[in-house]
């Protein structure tokens, strides 16, 4: 399903440019080893919702490498959810959800609704999710993002009273997954591996 999901989006980003064209190929195998990552690092959970889901990364992937995730897709953009409403209904897949709008109206829309995990690479201020502190989220968030915004996530407030942690993304030194655990209260390993990750980061 893998080459599948390659397909479609090859012939859709001819149309409209939902990564990037020159290296197409390049850009879905990193992004497919992302979603794949971000997959692993999570286990086990048995549902997430994916903001801002693009090209459908990680989100879709996620869906696509373990099928019987219960996923949520949530995208602002009118060509990208149109793109992942497609995607899906070809690849066949049930279970899955294709909202259009942003964090807030999933958040109105579902407040009565539970997912484990919360996961979103391409929105800025991911710090806002965190703050909201949604409670439809059981087990935490996971963030794909830049060294920059990893300093003013883990500056919260919110943050240091849950266990969190910030992994290198395979492949790619200028990005990392925060893993902010919403069901364990902080620890001294917790304070650690915050404090350590910039020494990860210059290794």
């Amino acid at each position: 399903m893998e080459e599948k999901f390659r397909e479609i989006l090859r012939r859709e980003n001819a149309k409209f440019n939902l990564i990037s064209r020159k290296s197409f190929e390049k850009t879905f195998d990193y992004l497919w080893l992302l979603s794949k990552q971000v997959l692993e690092t999570l286990e086990p959970f048995d549902s997430i919702v994916d903001i801002g889901s693009g090209a459908g990364f990680p989100g879709l992937a996620i869906k696509i490498l373990s099928p019987e995730k219960k996923v949520l897709l949530v995208e602002p953009r009118k060509k990208r959810y149109e793109f992942l409403t497609l995607a899906i209904k070809e690849l066949g897949l049930t279970n899955i959800e294709v909202l259009k709008g942003d964090f807030f109206l999933f958040h109105k829309k579902f407040c009565d609704k539970k997912f484990d995990y919360l996961t979103c690479l391409g929105i800025k201020n991911k710090e806002d999710f965190v703050r909201e502190d949604c409670n439809n989220i059981k087990k935490g968030y996971c963030f794909i993002t830049g060294k920059n915004e990893v300093e003013r996530i883990l500056q919260l407030k919110k943050i240091k009273k849950y266990n969190s942690e910030v992994k290198k993304v395979s492949g790619k030194d200028n990005l990392f997954l925060v893993i902010i655990h919403r069901n364990g209260k902080n620890n001294s390993n917790s304070k650690s591996k915050r404090r350590s990750w910039k020494n990860n980061d210059r290794s």
